[in-house]
């Protein structure tokens, strides 16, 4: 599979007869099988997914069939494409969500699950209390459910809110077989610290649109959460941190400047250039990663930096649309005549490339620089980035964090953890997709650092 930019997946080309039916596939980075139900709406193909395992049944989808046996489906709620070809017995193609991407072979019969270790995953019996609430966003007028572990003491506690990274998450940031919200409450809960988690907006048991919606969005949701612990009779108020883990961490960025009474927050693998810089580093390291080709790979860089460009000098979306049409069209004959696209793919290489860039997620990551809120905040201040970090490099990121931090008083620490992944795992590749291999969900560096930065503040 060529990659030519993070957030594009090409297809491969075969021949088949029909493409209707059930087909069933396993998403192996997360362990989570995935289920296409392709019907006919008199000649027009309609489609439905199902992921079981999720209990996420009918989810809704767009469904492209072309000539040599393509099919491209397309969920935009959670931001998946998957291109490929559909033959009598398989379907084989590239499944791509957000910076995950693996080859996925659907078949007509159920595939058996990999039973993944994951020997830091809490279990019973529990030395604190599990609460199950809601809080209200008042700004969006939605509530969001999520999760309230309680330490078993009578005097007030301090709290902590767990803000997850970019795409739809549970309350338990569920990534790949993983849970590491989930070790993250159960670890600091036993310290004595309360936690709340949360599902993220329009997702499983939380209400609102998580499509269309802004990081500025979901930094409502999270300040929402901190109003409500600053409200509730077992927390001390003035004893509150907010811990962001990536696009989570950039939230805490903008809450820390944003709270004027926030106790501290804690920037898991946060950024703190801007988006237009991330991506282009991000979309570098994660290509090394997936192709050795020096000439896919230059191009590839040439192109994201013109993208993300055009994107930061556009004064809106329908203006940066022609300009990215443009930008497509001349790429596109260095591609074809580079041999690193088919010519068949010259129509939807433009569509593809617009709808993926011109959401209003994207739109607004692209543009917006942390710098503005870094400097602005109040409080104390844990940054960890893992050395390993191919998503959030930890060189760049940890630089700009010791550059553009206030001077006071508060306790500022910025630490590189060596050996650690995006997800703070010990890594060997230190690629996306051994996050599912490795069994080590949260690495015990981190979470001592994590323990003694709030030793510290809370003493």
């Amino acid at each position: 599979m060529k990659l030519l930019y993070l957030f594009l997946a090409l297809s491969f080309y075969g021949y088949s007869q029909s493409p209707y039916g059930d087909w069933y596939a396993n998403i192996k980075a997360a362990n989570l099988p995935l289920v296409f139900h392709i019907q006919k709406d008199g000649k027009k193909p309609v489609i439905t997914v199902d992921s079981p395992k999720q209990k996420a049944f009918d989810i809704p989808a767009e469904i492209l069939l072309s000539k040599g046996n393509q099919i491209k489906v397309v969920m935009k709620n959670i931001g998946v494409v998957y291109e490929g070809t559909y033959y009598d017995d398989s379907i084989s193609g590239v499944f791509v969500q957000g910076a995950m991407q693996e080859d996925m072979t659907f078949y007509p019969e159920k595939q058996k699950e990999k039973v993944l270790k994951r020997p830091q995953e809490p279990q019973e019996p529990f030395a604190y209390d599990i609460e199950e609430i809601k809080f209200f966003n008042a700004v969006d007028s939605i509530y969001l459910a999520g999760t309230f572990t309680k330490p078993r003491t009578d005097k007030p506690f301090p709290a902590v809110v767990l803000v997850s990274g970019s795409g739809p998450q549970n309350r338990d940031e569920e990534i790949m077989g993983h849970k590491p919200f989930w070790v993250l409450a159960d670890y600091l809960t036993t310290l004595g610290y309360g936690v709340l988690r949360y599902d993220d907006r329009g997702t499983h048991q939380s209400e609102g649109k998580f499509g269309g919606s802004t990081t500025f969005d979901f930094a409502n949701d999270a300040e929402a959460a901190v109003h409500y612990l600053m409200k509730h009779e077992e927390v001390n108020p003035d004893q509150i941190v907010v811990m962001g883990h990536s696009e989570g961490g950039m939230i805490a960025n903008i809450l820390g400047a944003r709270i004027e009474h926030l106790s501290g927050i804690v920037s898991l693998a946060g950024t703190s250039i801007r988006g237009d810089s991330i991506l282009n580093l991000q979309t570098a390291l994660i290509s090394k990663t997936q192709t050795d080709n020096e000439v896919e790979l230059t191009i590839s860089k040439q192109f994201n930096e013109e993208i993300f460009k055009t994107i930061i000098a556009s004064e809106n979306i329908k203006q940066m649309k022609k300009e990215l049409a443009k930008i497509s069209k001349k790429w596109m004959k260095v591609m074809v005549k580079k041999k690193l696209i088919d010519k068949k793919d010259k129509k939807g290489f433009t569509a593809t490339l617009i709808k993926q860039m011109c959401g209003i997620w994207m739109y607004e990551f692209i543009k917006y620089s942390p710098a503005d809120d870094i400097k602005k905040i109040g409080c104390h201040v844990l940054v960890l980035i893992g050395s390993k970090d191919i998503q959030v490099p930890s060189k760049e990121n940890i630089k700009g964090y010791q550059n553009l931090l206030p001077k006071n008083e508060k306790t500022q620490i910025i630490t590189e953890i060596k050996g650690l992944n995006h997800l703070f795992q010990k890594c060997k590749t230190c690629t996306i997709s051994e996050y599912a291999e490795l069994e080590e969900t949260f690495s015990m560096d981190a979470l001592e650092e994590i323990r003694d930065f709030l030793r510290v503040i809370w003493k």
